[in-house]
């Protein structure tokens, strides 16, 4: 089967989330398989929404998704910037523009149904998925100390967890 009839068969979600340096990436055929995921971090500072737009336009037009997920900024539990909040605002006005379908959850949305899992903080999710999820990009790193900063690949689990709760959700 070739790249393109593969393509055109899956039901493509992409779940993003936006951070403070870029943004993360996953997309799923179903709530436990990941067909990718990554990070994309700016290194030109200030980092702007116009940056991260385009680099999503580019990421939405290479895996042409039926399904865009972010997270709710406005929602209980977002701890969001001023910033990321109109990036998500901007990339959620472009999607219906080319006539996808958006979902928003909140992180309550995803401690909600994380929580089926008995797993409350972001490092129990992030080990949920490694224990569940087939072909991850990545390793989940050791548990953060209350003094050290988060690992920068964690933010690729919140993007999947996005994902996971959309499944459950809908």
């Amino acid at each position: 089967m070739s790249q393109e009839s593969k393509r055109s068969t899956l039901k493509v979600v992409m779940a993003l989330f936006l951070h403070s340096r870029g943004f993360s990436i996953a997309i799923l055929e179903d709530a436990l398989t990941v067909i990718n995921a990554y990070n994309v971090v700016l290194h030109k500072y200030p980092i702007s929404n116009a940056t991260i737009l385009q680099k999503v336009k580019e990421k939405i037009s290479f895996y042409l998704p039926e399904v865009v997920i972010l997270e709710d900024a406005e929602g209980f539990g977002s701890r969001k910037g001023t910033r990321v909040k109109r990036a998500i605002k901007k990339i959620e006005k472009y999607a219906i523009e080319q006539k996808l379908s958006i979902s928003k959850y909140s992180r309550n949305d995803i401690r909600f149904v994380f929580n089926a899992f008995n797993a409350q903080s972001k490092y129990e999710i992030a080990k949920v998925i490694t224990e569940n999820v087939k072909q991850l990009p990545v390793e989940l790193p050791k548990k953060r100390l209350s003094h050290k900063p988060e690992h920068y690949c964690m933010t690729i689990f919140d993007a999947i967890a996005l994902g996971i709760t959309h499944y459950y959700q809908s």
